[in-house]
């Protein structure tokens, strides 16, 4: 055979296999970036519905995936988020996954932020638009007759804080979880009763008194991205007095199922639906067999 054929034969071969393999490259980011990615359960704080040492698929569809620019994100720099079109919205009881809204993910922080190295799943026990009580440590929406979360869960919690609570009668004494944010003693919210809460959402007005200031001033924080202070009995945004704020971002309260032990809304504040990743899909490794290849319930 001629040389030179053979030659351009394997020049031929060594195209394709570099063509396709580019090819795949670009597919699987393609793929990651608009429709579907893998996340990891290290923690129990999803029990039962996720054990830990779990993986899922995280759904970008219903909502559409995020598009910006990464890198401006990971330096600080101001950044525009966009979405695709997604075929539904974030509905109260998702698991969802999200960037941790603060840049510490150790040590909570009054100045909001996304993390963009540190995901989070948990469900979102209540949307924008709805008003969220923790009564006798269950969670309830204000016109909502459904179960929210994990009852049983719920119920555990609520025989551990009992038992502590006769053991330690005296609330200067509970310990740092029992409190709820915004850990104000003015407002005196515990993991086993507080709210009613409204979640805000896009087009939400709210009178800034000074219990809304307490409530709402990260998030507003957040948007404007101006320093809102209360001073003299007023609240003053960026140096200027305002007495109403409407909101311009959905949010969401994110609670673990097990919720005896999770780091959520309780703790850390409601959570901006831009932060949202998607939402979680079909469940493909687990210590337990029988669970793979299942989807992830919602409640």
């Amino acid at each position: 055979m001629n040389t030179r054929i053979i030659v351009k034969k394997i020049f031929d071969i060594l195209y394709w296999v570099l063509m396709t393999a580019v090819s795949l490259y670009v597919l699987y980011w393609v793929i990651q970036i608009t429709t579907a990615c893998s996340f990891h359960t290290p923690s129990g704080s999803m029990q039962p519905t996720l054990l830990p040492d779990e993986n899922g698929l995280v759904n970008k569809w219903k909502l559409g995936a995020r598009i910006f620019n990464i890198f401006d994100a990971a330096e600080g720099k101001p950044y525009t988020m966009r979405r695709l079109p997604g075929y539904g919205k974030l509905d109260r009881g998702d698991v969802v996954i999200f960037n941790f809204p603060y840049l510490d993910s150790d040590t909570h922080r009054d100045s909001m932020a996304m993390n963009l190295f540190t995901y989070y799943c948990k469900r979102a026990v209540a949307v924008a638009g709805d008003s969220l009580e923790i009564r006798d440590c269950y969670y309830h929406v204000l016109g909502c007759p459904d179960t929210l979360g994990v009852a049983e869960e719920q119920e555990r919690l609520r025989r551990y804080v009992d038992d502590y609570s006769k053991t330690h009668p005296d609330p200067r004494e509970w310990k740092a979880w029992m409190k709820c944010c915004p850990r104000d003693s003015s407002i005196g919210w515990t993991i086993r009763d507080m709210g009613p809460l409204l979640i805000p959402g896009k087009g939400t007005t709210i009178e800034l008194t000074y219990r809304h200031w307490l409530l709402y001033r990260r998030y507003i924080e957040w948007e404007t991205k101006s320093k809102l202070e209360w001073l003299d009995s007023v609240a003053v945004l960026g140096g200027n007095p305002i007495s109403r704020y409407t909101f311009n971002e959905n949010y969401f309260f994110a609670a673990g199922d097990h919720a005896i032990d999770s780091k959520d809304s309780r703790y850390i504040g409601l959570v901006p639906e831009e932060f949202v990743v998607g939402t979680a899909g079909i469940r493909w490794r687990s210590p337990d067999r029988k669970r793979i290849l299942t989807f992830i319930n919602k409640h």
